[in-house]
């Protein structure tokens, strides 16, 4: 801060240097407007001193504040780092273990299915393969059986509609169950099975309008696996067996077709 003068000290001084610099003399009103300037000065100086202590102050508690928020942030993006860190480490290890369990799921689903299969065999019965929530009305059921015949599951497939026509034999749908099962099994690549299921749409509803389509259709799969005596055999039978409709004569018609190229 500037060093306080004397008032009188000051005002002797003003006075001397007004003296060397004119010829005229001050006067007591002079000299009083002077005291009164400078005590406003002095008065301005001790104000504006006040001031700057207060913004100075003002400063240094704004400067505490800053550094205690930039403290506190700082230790707050440790913490929230060790929390990301411990986090990251943790989904790593829960989808790793996840990953286990998944594998683990897939190797039991697959061992159960050998099981139900083995059981399926041996038992002669495909009730191993029904979904647990298989619902019990007819319509119902039937839904069940198509969504599994578009998903390619043939063994849930067979297990429903044979399930169906057990259930329902006189439901006109019943033989078109079994006719499900055969095309199943053929788009599946077991011929045998599906010759067994087709013959089975015949021998059960032999006066059901799909009937005679069964029997044409194992004709052209022993044409398909080359066993065109077996084909022209069942296409003859089926010509005599439906005579009076127009499944005999597409039979027939059938048959001389194959004389000329399957032989």
């Amino acid at each position: 801060m500037s060093v306080r003068i004397g008032r009188a000290a000051l005002v002797a001084a003003l006075l001397a240097t007004g003296s060397a610099a004119g010829s005229g003399c001050a006067t007591s009103g002079d000299v009083d407007r002077l005291e009164a300037r400078i005590g406003g000065l002095e008065k301005f100086r001790d104000r504006l001193e006040q001031s700057m202590k207060e913004d100075v102050a003002r400063l240094e508690k704004l400067h505490q504040m800053l550094t205690e928020a930039e403290e506190t942030l700082r230790k707050s993006g440790a913490n929230l780092g060790l929390r990301v860190e411990r986090l990251e480490t943790d989904d790593t290890k829960l989808k790793g273990d996840l990953e286990a369990a998944t594998v683990q799921l897939r190797s039991v689903e697959a061992d159960l299915n050998v099981i139900k299969r083995e059981l399926a065999d041996r038992l002669g019965s495909t009730a191993f393969f029904l979904p647990h929530d298989l619902p019990k009305d007819k319509d119902g059921m039937w839904a069940a059986g198509e969504k599994a015949a578009a998903a390619g599951d043939v063994r849930q497939t067979q297990a429903i509609f044979e399930l169906y026509e057990a259930s329902f034999p006189d439901d006109v749908r019943a033989p078109t169950a079994l006719w499900e099962i055969a095309k199943a099994m053929e788009s599946h690549g077991d011929t045998d099975e599906a010759i067994r299921y087709y013959q089975k749409v015949f021998d059960r509803h032999h006066d059901a309008p799909i009937a005679p389509q069964a029997v044409m259709r194992i004709a052209e799969i022993y044409v398909i696996k080359g066993d065109c005596g077996r084909a022209k055999s069942i296409l003859k039978f089926a010509g005599d067996e439906f005579k009076s409709g127009p499944e005999g004569a597409a039979a027939k018609k059938r048959l001389k077709e194959l004389g000329k190229d399957c032989k």
